[in-house]
């Protein structure tokens, strides 16, 4: 059960991450040949990932029922269904998450092209209510409130950073076009400069997320929870250090050393996205556990 319910929470994640990271990119690109240049390249990984996320987020609900209920057969009884989606801030986390991917979805079939800040707009809703339904949901008054707002701000950090690493991948392919080269340079360095704001709101909002939690119960690593906690400490330090690596390491070798540095860093940003995805199977994982 809990790895059937990790497995939905890591695909609803993963396509809300590739969605709000590629849309943020692309509203990085000034200049409208850039950017249908990387439309054109994402239309379909974006198509793919709205359906995913959309099935992904449907099957929580019923998922969740079984979990409290300990019983398969409870996904056919409607009123705990019903109970569980309007009488719990798991539920309305959960139907304004349905809304919010539901938008996304129809967004991306209507305008493939363009309208580039609604999608934006469109996949950051749909992130925002991951924070009500995790840990914080189980705080109350004005701690919960703060908890749930470090939860979102975490998860708009985390989805920016990794998701926008595939496209980040592209604009490296476009910036080596000559005719592409000058507004591909632009987009990079707005990109290198949230970024570092990015992992800096990650790493501050992980922190204040892990007191929030953890400071009820006993620090042990015999704890599930906090032993796979720490590993997600290590990878995203990992992910830190592959960052900085590719900023100040390789980018400023790229004028003398063109070819060897983009290899380099394609390589890095390739081992970034591999450890992103685990920190989210991590989180898919151990959002379901105890402290």
């Amino acid at each position: 059960m809990l790895a059937t319910f990790a497995t939905c929470r890591f695909l609803a994640y993963a396509a809300s991450v590739l969605l709000f990271g590629t849309s943020a990119m692309l509203a990085l690109a000034d200049s409208r040949g850039l950017r249908s240049a990387l439309e054109l390249a994402v239309r379909r990984s974006m198509l793919i990932s709205a359906f995913v996320g959309m099935l992904a987020v449907l099957a929580m609900l019923p998922l969740q029922v079984v979990n409290i209920a300990e019983d398969w057969h409870s996904v056919m009884d409607g009123h705990m269904l019903g109970a569980v989606a309007f009488e719990t801030r798991f539920g309305w986390a959960w139907c304004t998450r349905v809304i919010a991917v539901a938008a996304v979805t129809l967004a991306i079939v209507l305008f493939p092209a363009g309208k580039v800040r609604l999608k934006l707009w469109l996949t950051a809703s749909a992130l925002l209510p991951a924070g009500l339904s995790g840990h914080a949901a189980m705080q109350e008054g004005w701690p919960g409130v703060a908890h749930a707002g470090c939860d979102m701000l975490h998860c708009l950090a985390a989805a920016f950073w990794i998701g926008s690493l595939p496209v980040f991948l592209l604009l490296l392919r476009l910036y080596e076009d000559p005719v592409r080269k000058q507004h591909a340079t632009r987009a990079l360095m707005r990109f290198s400069f949230l970024g570092h704001c990015a992992v800096a709101t990650l790493l501050i909002s992980g922190l204040v997320n892990s007191v929030f939690i953890l400071q009820s119960t006993t620090i042990s690593l015999a704890s599930r929870y906090q032993e796979l906690l720490l590993v997600k400490v290590f990878v995203a330090i990992a992910m830190v250090a592959l960052a900085l690596l590719n900023r100040y390491r390789w980018i400023p070798l790229v004028r003398t050393r063109k070819r060897a540095a983009l290899r380099q860093i394609r390589r890095n940003t390739v081992l970034e996205i591999l450890a992103g995805g685990f920190a989210l199977a991590l989180v898919s994982v151990f959002g379901l556990l105890s402290p």
